[in-house]
């Protein structure tokens, strides 16, 4: 069977065990790759895995008729399609059109993980830098905190304890890669695998 590109992407209709015993959520979007006899096979995204479906339990949608602008958004962390309102506004762009976060609330409060109390924030406080010279302990970045660059304060998203004070740019990095060692040392891996200069 020939499958129209626009109606490739699907999402299961509810919770349920594929044929080929793969849990799978409601809402859970996969991209269709075969169908034969009322079964469709797909991989779905967050599983990562391929399960045969009854058509009864996916339903097709228009991938392009998602995000933003539409009443459906696919998340970016749990590939699940859901409303887009929750998504929380991030900025507005042209003609004041909410741009919202690529993902959904509930992955959001996961990506965010525990903040700095307070009190801690406040003890911190006291000791950054501020129009002196400052050097990132990640880059190495020679800078002077309020004039010509920003400074955060680092912490452990999981604990919520402050680390320390770093460039905006090593604290997004950090941010981007989870906080998490070992996909830094892949990214390493991949670096060394991939450079130019081995």
């Amino acid at each position: 069977m020939t499958i129209n590109h626009r109606y490739k992407f699907v999402f299961a209709n509810k919770d349920t065990v594929s044929l080929n015993d793969i849990l799978l959520e409601k809402n859970d979007v996969g991209i269709l790759e075969d169908t034969e006899a009322n079964i469709g096979s797909i991989y779905f995204i967050r599983s990562g895995q391929k399960a045969d479906l009854r058509n009864t339990d996916y339903q097709p949608f228009d991938v392009k008729k998602t995000g933003d602008a539409f009443s459906k958004k696919v998340c970016n962390v749990c590939h699940k399609i859901l409303d887009t309102d929750v998504f929380a506004k991030n900025q507005s762009g042209k003609g004041d059109r909410a741009v919202r976060r690529p993902s959904c609330s509930k992955c959001r409060k996961l990506i965010d993980g525990n903040k700095i109390k307070t009190k801690q924030k406040k003890e911190w406080g006291k000791t950054k830098p501020k129009y002196k010279p400052f050097k990132c302990p990640v880059c190495l970045k020679r800078t002077i905190p309020l004039v010509t660059s920003k400074i955060v304060l680092d912490h452990d998203h999981v604990t919520g304890k402050a680390r320390g004070w770093i460039c905006d740019s090593c604290n997004t990095g950090l941010g981007r890669f989870k906080d998490d060692v070992g996909l830094l040392e892949r990214a390493i891996e991949y670096l060394k695998e991939k450079s130019d200069l081995k």
